[in-house]
C-alpha cells in the first residue's frame, strides 16, 4: 500500500468523521435544547485530584488506570446533574465530560437535553460538533493541499523545505524556523 493510498484513507475518514459530527450538530440543534445545571454529586473526587496530580499527567501511574475517554491532560469523569428544563419541570441525570486533571471541575455547566426524554443530557453541545466538523475539513485541506503532492513526488511542499533545518547548521526550535520564513531580512 503506497503512501497515497493511506492519505486518500485519511481524507476520506476524515470526511466520514466530518459528516458524522455534522449530523450529531444537527440532532442537537433540532430536538435538543440548552440548559444550566449544577453538579449534585462529582465522579472526581479530591482523592482523584490529588492522585491525577501527584502522578503528573501520566494515566497508568493513577490508581484508576487508563481510560480510552482520557484525553491529553483530561480526564473523563460523569457526574449527577440537576437542570430545570423549558417546561419548568426539575430533572436528574448523569452527564459525562472531560475535565482537566488534578484541577476542581465546575459545579454548574452548561448540558444540552433531548426534549423528548429530559433524562438523555450531555455536555457537548452543538457547538462543539461544529467546530470539530471545521477541524477536520481543515486536515482534509491540509492533507489534499500538501500531503498528496508529497506523496506522489517525493518532494515536501517548498513551505516545509523553507523551514527545516540545513545541513551544517545546528538544530533549531521551532518558532526560530517560523521566524527566519516570515521575516523580510
Amino acid at each position: 500500500m503506497s503512501a497515497l493510498d493511506l492519505l486518500t484513507f485519511a481524507i476520506a475518514a476524515l470526511m466520514l468523521g466530518a459528516c458524522g459530527c455534522t449530523w450529531r450538530a444537527a440532532v442537537l440543534f433540532a430536538g435538543w435544547s440548552p440548559a444550566v445545571a449544577t453538579v449534585m454529586r462529582s465522579g472526581y473526587g479530591e482523592a482523584d485530584r490529588r492522585d491525577d496530580f501527584l502522578s503528573m499527567g501520566l494515566s497508568f501511574a493513577t490508581r484508576r488506570g487508563w481510560d480510552w475517554r482520557d484525553g491529553e491532560g483530561k480526564r473523563w469523569i460523569e457526574d449527577e446533574v440537576a437542570f430545570e428544563t423549558a417546561a419548568g419541570e426539575r430533572r436528574r441525570a448523569i452527564v459525562g465530560r472531560q475535565v482537566t486533571r488534578a484541577w476542581q471541575p465546575s459545579s454548574v455547566l452548561r448540558i444540552w437535553y433531548d426534549r423528548a426524554d429530559p433524562t438523555r443530557v450531555t455536555a457537548y453541545g452543538p457547538w462543539y460538533w461544529n467546530a470539530m466538523t471545521v477541524l477536520s475539513l481543515g486536515f482534509v485541506a491540509a492533507i489534499a493541499l500538501w500531503g498528496m503532492d508529497w506523496a506522489r513526488t517525493g518532494d515536501p511542499p517548498a513551505w516545509l523545505e523553507a523551514i527545516a533545518d540545513k545541513p551544517g547548521q545546528p538544530p533549531r526550535m521551532v518558532w526560530e524556523r517560523m521566524a527566519d520564513a516570515v521575516s523580510h531580512k
